[in-house]
């Protein structure tokens, strides 16, 4: 399980809002959500950071976050694993929002297309901004998907 909602997110490095989004390349359930977590940096990205960290080179990293549509930051986290370990990061996909003061809010693991229209639903009332589904049994993507 990732780190507590309650906790001091380690290794924090901004004063806004932020959701991480772990992930690895070459992770299947990655492969299905990521093109979500674009639309949800898209969605809210000006008003909560989102950091994509990647679990690879930042030679792999980039182009295949550029294939999935997402445009944000991205960590490096390939040497070592030192932010995946410090937020106790299980399994990929995982997504860690963590608040303006530093303290973890919320977590998710997997593909699970209820938990992505919840984040999107409570990222839109945290903006101010729309909370309308990220995803839809028509977009093709199974309702669950373990990282």
């Amino acid at each position: 399980m990732p780190i507590a909602p309650g906790a001091v997110a380690p290794l924090h490095d901004s004063s806004r809002p932020t959701l991480y989004a772990f992930f690895k390349h070459n992770c299947p359930t990655c492969q299905v959500a990521f093109p979500v977590i674009g639309e949800l940096e898209r969605r809210y990205g000006d008003a909560v950071e989102v950091v994509a960290v990647a679990q690879d080179a930042p030679e792999i990293a980039r182009p295949w976050l550029d294939d999935k549509g997402f445009a944000g930051r991205a960590v490096d986290d390939s040497s070592g694993y030192t932010m995946s370990l410090a937020y106790e990061i299980d399994s990929v996909p995982t997504l860690v929002l963590v608040n303006d003061d530093g303290t973890v809010v919320s977590t998710s693991e997997s593909w699970d297309r209820d938990r992505y229209n919840q984040w999107a639903h409570d990222l839109g009332e945290r903006t101010g901004r729309t909370t309308d589904p990220v995803s839809t049994e028509a977009d093709g993507r199974p309702a669950f998907k373990p990282g």
